[in-house]
């Protein structure tokens, strides 16, 4: 079959016109459709420069994206702390890191390595964050921001918030901006650490170095968003 030029045929452009006034309400994604079922297989691209060109396309308006409005406000830290994880290897096998992460400062609150993460997993780390931060009864307890996976959703986490009387917000769905600053994290540490390492040999030495590399992002690394200070100056200030 010999290439397919980008010049339509005049019976390509009658049919195309003919489809868009009889639905002049379909776009051109709709009406290149209708064009393969009847056995014309041309490409949006094509269709649509055609339809532009004889002024037949109508105005759109794209709706802004909501992707870029966090769903949170911070002014001081430990607010709200960010709980999420990622994959790692241990000896070749699966593990996971799991983290807390302060949203106004970017400070690590605590970590934990794991082979799978269940709902103890996040009591676990919460309990730690409010131990390292040294927030008891009668203080503000800061609200967890995570996403909709099982050990976050299940009775048992709902749960344990519940005895402490602490908030946890579940960010929505393909709303990567609602618990962004985990997100953010873990492409620093994926490029920095774990994809350079590969596979850790073994559990001692997994969180040898992660615990390593948290330390040196908390106080030594600079962080662009918080200008150029690192996490721990801010959460101390």
């Amino acid at each position: 079959i010999p290439p397919r030029t980008m010049e339509l045929t005049p019976k390509e452009k009658a049919a195309i016109k003919k489809v868009k006034e009889d639905h002049p309400l379909m776009r051109h994604r709709q009406i290149q459709g209708i064009l393969q079922n009847q056995g014309r297989y041309l490409s949006f691209s094509s269709v649509y420069h055609y339809l532009k060109s004889l002024d037949m396309i109508e105005p759109y308006e794209r709706r802004p994206s909501p992707l870029t409005e966090p769903r949170y406000s911070v002014w001081q830290r430990n607010l709200m702390w960010g709980c999420d994880w990622t994959k790692l290897l241990v000896n070749h096998v699966r593990w996971y890191l799991i983290i807390l992460i302060d949203f106004f400062s970017r400070y690590l609150i605590a970590y934990d390595i794991v082979p799978s993460v269940n709902a103890s997993h996040v009591k676990h780390l919460y309990a730690m964050g409010l131990k390292s931060q040294s927030i008891g009864k009668g203080d503000i307890l800061p609200e967890m921001r995570a996403d909709r996976g099982s050990p976050n959703t299940s009775f048992v986490t709902r749960e344990f918030f519940a005895s402490l009387g602490a908030d946890m917000s579940f960010a929505r769905v393909r709303r990567p901006t609602d618990n962004a600053l985990t997100e953010r994290f873990f492409g620093t540490a994926k490029q920095e650490e774990i994809y350079v390492v590969g596979s850790y040999p073994d559990e001692h030495s997994a969180r040898y170095e992660i615990g390593t590399y948290m330390d040196f992002y908390n106080t030594v690394r600079p962080h662009q968003a918080i200008w150029n200070v690192t996490p721990a100056h801010v959460h101390e200030v």
